[in-house]
Parts: C-alpha cells; structure tokens; sequence
C-alpha cells in the first residue's frame, strides 16, 4: 500500500500541473480580409466616380448657361488684365507643362528615380497614375469635344484637339497629386502638395489665362488627376492583387510593411 506524500509549506517540489499545448495563431494574410478589402474597393468606388464626375462636368461646361461664363471670364482676362509680365509668366508655365514632352519624360523618369532607390511599388503607382490621368483625359476630349476659345481672346495658338479638359493642367495635377501620394512621411506630403500644388496652380492658371481653355476645363483635369490616384490606389489595396506587389517590393521592406500590417490588425 503505496503513501501518500505530504509536502509542507516550506517544500521546494512544484506541484505537478496540466500542460496545455499553445494554440497556434493564424495570421490574417497582409492586405487579406475583409478589412484589407475595405479601403481598396472605398478608392476604386471614389475613383469610378469621379471618373463620371469628369464626364459630366464637361457636359456642363458645354451647357449654354456656364459655357457662357467660361466665355466670359476668358474676355475679361484678355480684355482688363492681361500685362506683359504676366503673359511672360504664363508663357513660361504653359512652356514647362507641356504634356507631350515634361508630361510623358515625368511619366518615365520619376518611376525610374524611385526604382533606383528600390521603391518599386511606388514606380508602378506613379507610372499608372500619370497613364490613368491621360487616359481619362483624352478619352474627356474626344468624348465632350468641347471647341477651343476663340482665337480673337489667345495670346498663344491653342493646341490641336478638344479643350475639356486641359492635357498641360492634367500632366501638372497628376505630378502633385502623385508626390502627395508615395510621400512617406508628413513633411514629405506637406512639402509635395506646397510645391507640387504651387507648380499644378501655374500651369492651370496659365492656361486660362493665355485664352487656350475655360477655366471648367482646368478644374476637369485636376478631377482626372485625383481619380486616377483613386483607382491606382484601391487597385494596390485589393487582396488578390498583394501577392503579385509584394514581389515588387525589397524583402526588408516587405518585412517592415507586413510587421506594420500586422500590428493595425491586432489593434
């Protein structure tokens, strides 16, 4: 007959204890879920609109009401305050937005830049975002075929084609709004959107000002500038397209971006 032993207070025997085997954790794929899903399709949805709202707004911008004011601006900047200086300044900012060259050699060599510095990610966002932009907006100009001003109110000859929307103020709007986008930290944005925004505002401006578009059509470029960020950006965010990115990006940078995903998702 086997003793039951007694361990008094003093004893240094750990009692014996029931093991519990430690439950693995299931991480939630980065970017996965329906909480990774949630931004992505909020941006494309936001883009889709504004993709209409770019449409639309050239459609009124040909109504005889606004047209009529878009027209009328335009005579009283041709007529009351046109100066040399000025039109020396926006001469001058037309001449440094131009799509057909500053346009599409930013289209190439800023995605260049940034996959020298291993941002690949970011090369490919601005890259579809520039193509994006121009895209709507040809597609605004053969769609709305809006007529340029009259050539009696141009201090420069217009450009070939459709006045809505402008391609100088898209090209400008689309290298702000994409600077704004891949900026990683706060000053970084601030100083991209002080800039970037400064250097979008003088094209815009010159544009209208120089009498080669209404300022409707300014304001549907800077649209087609915002909806192609939209929808590159919830493109980036969709589930089904990470895996594909995260190739793109330096495996330290991955680790970095799924250590912070992972730690959104536990809070």
């Amino acid at each position: 007959m086997s003793r039951s032993r007694y361990y008094g207070p003093d004893s240094q025997v750990t009692q014996p204890y029931d093991y519990q085997p430690r439950r693995r954790e299931t991480s939630v794929p980065p970017g996965g879920g329906a909480r990774g899903a949630r931004p992505g399709m909020r941006n494309l949805l936001t883009g889709a609109g504004l993709c209409v709202a770019v449409l639309l707004l050239g459609e009124l911008a040909k109504a005889g009401p606004v047209a009529s004011l878009d027209l009328r601006a335009d005579e009283r900047i041709a007529a009351h305050d046109r100066t040399s200086a000025l039109t020396s300044l926006a001469k001058f900012a037309t001449e440094i937005g131009k799509p057909e060259t500053v346009g599409v050699g930013l289209m190439i060599l800023l995605p260049v830049i940034l996959f020298l510095m291993r941002r690949r990610l970011d090369a490919v966002k601005v890259f579809c975002m520039f193509g994006g932009a121009y895209a709507l907006a040809e597609i605004g100009k053969k769609l709305i075929n809006e007529h340029r001003p009259p050539a009696a109110l141009q201090a420069l000859a217009a450009d070939s084609g459709g006045s809505f929307p402008s391609g100088h103020a898209t090209a400008a709007a689309t290298l702000a709004v994409a600077l704004v986008v891949i900026a990683v930290t706060f000053a970084g944005r601030a100083t991209a959107l002080a800039l970037g925004g400064l250097y979008a505002v003088a094209v815009a401006c010159s544009r209208f000002y120089l009498g080669d578009h209404y300022p409707l059509d300014v304001a549907g470029s800077l649209l087609c500038a915002v909806a192609a960020a939209f929808v590159v950006t919830g493109l980036a965010a969709l589930p089904a397209l990470q895996p594909s990115l995260r190739r793109l990006e330096p495996v330290p940078a991955r680790r970095r971006a799924q250590q912070r995903r992972e730690r959104r998702h536990r809070a």
